[in-house]
């Protein structure tokens, strides 16, 4: 089973602990200080750290945040165990990193089904330790928006106010989906955001994952909805063309075509090829999204799409394009009783790219982690909290990357976007 490491200066409870663990399952180590316990953490890496708080020289809260902020050490579930039970010291356990938070005394029962809980969602809790405050517009420096790419010749972007901070370091994701065992990768960057259900907030993770990538280059969001797409009306900006100008695109087209379907003044820099807002016949070829997809990739180091649910031909061939598909399963109760079945469809259709299935909590309370897990039948990557902020971040045209940098909704993307 699990390597636990625990960490208390009362010995009589690291041996009742131990045992607690071990009629459990599971293997413990311990250690008498938060030093020795960080330097166990640093060189073995356990499977989880239980820390008590009040400890001499160290305190509880200065163990979590010190592993937290160590790369070896940073997605070590962890688990606080203390007397100190108010709200308070709960609220500052998180603030530290903690995942978890339980009251001595404790019982085994109750010790167990914390350790099992935080050993299947893994660390889910990545504070930003950097200070970084949430800055208003008048706070912003003054940026260019990014000129289209190289070799589409389209007119330079105006100068624009940015309004998206500095991104802050996050860990790499700890869990996903297993990869598919099928042929070679396409070599794009590109990441596919696929709702499994209507209303699981797909369009806002991948609007939000396009933001959170710019850490790492230019980025370029591809609504490949059939009409009326939600993504410009995240970022609230007026199309200048859309997917339908590239119907007919294909090797050896002239790359002017690529800078009609982009919109790229918005204030991030993130680039858009919206869907149309009319109702189109015609759908983008597997040998069109073949030579749209490599032309941008000339111009953007990540490409993001936020597919349609309907599992047609186009659906099909930009999945097989992808490096890395993220599934969306909303916490909507109602929403569960068709996720079964487009995940077999999903499977089936063996995909060479990275799968990574994400709960999002589209509203304050729904379905729970574990039932989630047994929904898709496998691992989640993360665990997307509800922001009430949402909804004016979508009429304000300012994603939550953008307006509450500094949210857990935002840290959790951010940790995502780490992995692809």
């Amino acid at each position: 089973m699990a390597q636990i490491l625990v960490i208390d200066d009362d010995t009589s409870l690291l041996q009742m602990m131990s045992i607690m663990l071990k009629r459990a399952g599971h293997t413990a180590i311990t250690a008498s200080d938060g030093r020795e316990g960080i330097k166990i953490a640093r060189n073995q890496h356990p499977d989880m750290v239980i820390v008590d708080v009040m400890m001499p020289e160290m305190t509880g809260y200065e163990v979590c945040i010190a592993l937290r902020k160590e790369l070896v050490t940073q997605d070590i579930p962890l688990l606080m165990l203390t007397a100190l039970s108010q709200p308070e010291h709960r609220g500052r356990a998180e603030d530290a990193g903690a995942d978890g938070f339980v009251t001595k005394p404790v019982t085994r029962d109750d010790l167990v089904k914390h350790v099992d809980e935080l050993l299947r969602s893994g660390a889910r809790n990545f504070p930003d330790f950097s200070g970084l405050p949430t800055r208003g517009e008048d706070q912003a420096p003054a940026a260019e928006v990014p000129s289209p790419p190289p070799g589409f010749e389209a007119a330079p972007a105006p100068a624009v106010p940015a309004a998206v901070p500095a991104m802050p370091a996050v860990p790499a994701v700890r869990a996903a989906m297993p990869k598919p065992a099928t042929g070679p990768l396409s070599g794009l960057p590109l990441v596919v955001v696929l709702g499994l259900g209507t209303g699981t907030g797909a369009t806002t993770i991948a609007v939000n994952l396009s933001l959170a990538l710019i850490q790492y280059g230019r980025t370029c969001l591809v609504d490949l909805s059939h009409s009326g797409g939600q993504a410009a009306t995240h970022l609230r900006v007026a199309p200048h063309g859309t997917w339908q100008n590239l119907l007919t695109f294909a090797s050896g087209s002239d790359k002017r075509i690529i800078a009609q379907a982009l919109t790229m003044d918005h204030p991030s820099g993130v680039a858009l090829i919206a869907a149309p807002q009319a109702p189109v016949a015609d759908r983008l070829s597997a040998a069109s999204l073949h030579y749209v997809f490599r032309a941008l990739a000339e111009g953007f180091s990540r490409l993001i799409v936020d597919l349609p649910l309907d599992m047609d031909a186009t659906s099909i061939a930009t999945l097989n394009e992808a490096n890395h598909v993220v599934l969306v399963l909303g916490n909507d109760p109602a929403d569960l009783a068709g996720v079964p079945n487009m995940v077999q469809t999903i499977d089936a259709l063996r995909l060479p790219g990275q799968l990574h299935v994400v709960l999002n909590h589209t509203r304050p309370h729904g379905i729970s982690y574990e039932t989630a897990i047994q929904t898709v039948n496998a691992p989640l990557a993360v665990d997307i909290p509800y922001e009430p902020a949402q909804l004016d971040s979508v009429s304000s045209g300012k994603p939550l990357i953008m307006s509450h940098p500094a949210s857990l909704f935002s840290r959790t993307v951010l940790h995502l976007a780490r992995f692809l």
